[in-house]
């Protein structure tokens, strides 16, 4: 039986022969363990393992690298994204956010969209679509350290559209400070936390919510080790907790139907003799449920719309119209209400036919994955694998990848660009795995 032959749609034209210069593999096993890293969420030691596994069933694959070249190129790919020369242009729109680390240090990250691309897509915005502007450690952030940041990333590309954060003190102060200097630029505050602000406002002041999470609490260490442990509620967040409530809401909608089922129709798969004793008490919740339910739909509703369709002249209208169709309940039309209020002052300075990002939870995904690319609980503080994020938003083409590599390069131990103020070592590895 002859070998198996890769598809060709799987890698551009050409990139199972072509090598980047000075490179023993192929464009198209680089460009294939980095998307392993960064969609796959594979570790440099699986995708290692993964390209020697597919070098057995593949003749186009020849060798495998080693975790620490994965590695390099990862890097070498970020290196070249955050310190290649950015377009000047008058259309700019920026997000910028903190990273944390253990320690004292953070890093302000700042991406662009230009506006001419924001208005062709009809989707939320994705990592490809971003640009990485700047990554900056800083061990003490203030509105002043964001100005200057500011200032000297849009310096050679020119003073953005609209600045968009999730009104962090510090990036607000900034953002205002630079606009001061730049009245031309729009100040935009992120829907997705606003809308948690919200839907934690009408939750707190619910008894009943305190009363609910209370048993939520106490219900899952009772079950964990149970034949129920299936069945106990999800953990909740510490941080962001009121942007992830679905899965809460949501299994809480669930158990209730399931205890209303009589005991001759429930599933037979598992031992549900003592579903009654231990969660007989979400039939206390079943009015409160509805009340939050209708809360999460409201929330929901708003961000489906928002994540495409931006800030707009129109906005607030179309969307208070979608919100009241869906709001139930009170608190859920107070939250609509609220939410369209909040649209409407976003929108106002906008120019008809124009449309700006509502929404930077990119930006919060992206610093998400560059967490994971770090390790959360590096306890060293920031290293290399910061560059991730920058790795993160290129487009993973032939020519880019080749551009990268010619364009970074080890010296020694080393990663070398033009105009580099970072310094990006690594070990000492051999090119290829043993075979």
């Amino acid at each position: 039986m002859p070998p198996p032959v890769l598809p060709e749609a799987a890698c551009d034209r050409g990139s199972l022969i072509v090598r980047p210069a000075h490179h023993s593999y192929p464009v198209s096993i680089i460009i294939l363990a980095l998307r392993a890293v960064l969609e796959a969420a594979a570790s440099f030691r699986a995708t290692s393992t993964l390209l020697e596994i597919l070098g057995g069933l593949f003749p186009q694959f020849e060798g495998s690298p080693v975790a620490n070249t994965v590695q390099s190129w990862l890097l070498r790919i970020g290196l070249h994204e955050l310190q290649r020369p950015k377009e000047p242009a008058d259309d700019w729109i920026v997000f910028l956010d903190h990273t944390l680390q253990l320690g004292t240090w953070k890093c302000l990250v700042m991406v662009g969209i230009r506006q001419s691309v924001w208005q062709q897509l009809e989707r939320p915005l994705a990592h490809r679509d971003l640009t990485l502007l700047a990554i900056v450690p800083v061990e003490k952030s203030d509105g002043e350290h964001v100005r200057r940041c500011l200032e000297e990333t849009m310096e050679p590309i020119g003073a953005p559209l609209a600045l968009v954060n999730d009104e962090g003190s510090d990036l607000v102060k900034g953002a205002e400070l630079f606009q001061q200097k730049h009245p031309e630029t729009q100040l935009l505050n992120d829907i997705a936390h606003k809308t948690a602000l919200l839907l934690k406002r009408e939750l707190l002041a619910d008894p009943r919510w305190e009363a609910f999470t209370k048993q939520c609490g106490q219900s899952q260490p009772k079950v964990k080790q149970t034949e129920l442990g299936h069945l106990a509620p999800p953990t909740q967040k510490t941080k962001a907790r009121y942007m992830n409530l679905d899965p809460l809401i949501g299994w809480a909608g669930k158990m209730l139907r399931l205890v209303d089922t009589p005991l001759g129709e429930r599933p037979t798969e598992c031992d549900l003799s003592r579903l009654d004793e231990k969660f007989g008490w979400i039939q206390d919740f079943r009015e409160a449920l509805g009340d939050w339910t209708d809360l999460q739909a409201v929330k929901n509703c708003g961000l489906e719309y928002l994540r495409v369709e931006g800030y707009h002249a129109s906005a607030a209208s179309t969307l208070g119209a979608q919100l009241l169709a869906v709001a139930r309940t009170a608190a859920g039309r107070r939250m609509a209400a609220s939410a369209t209020e909040f649209v409407r002052q976003q929108s106002q300075n906008v120019k008809p036919g124009q449309s700006l990002p509502a929404s930077s939870e990119v930006l919060e995904s992206l610093i998400g994955k560059g967490k994971r690319l770090q390790g959360q609980h590096s306890r060293g503080g920031f290293t290399k694998m910061v560059l991730g994020m920058a790795a993160s938003v290129v487009d993973l083409t032939h020519e880019r990848v080749c551009e990268a590599l010619d364009s970074v390069r080890w010296r020694g131990s080393i990663a070398v660009a033009p105009g580099n103020p970072w310094t990006v070592a690594r070990q000492p590895a051999s090119d290829r795995t043993p075979r």
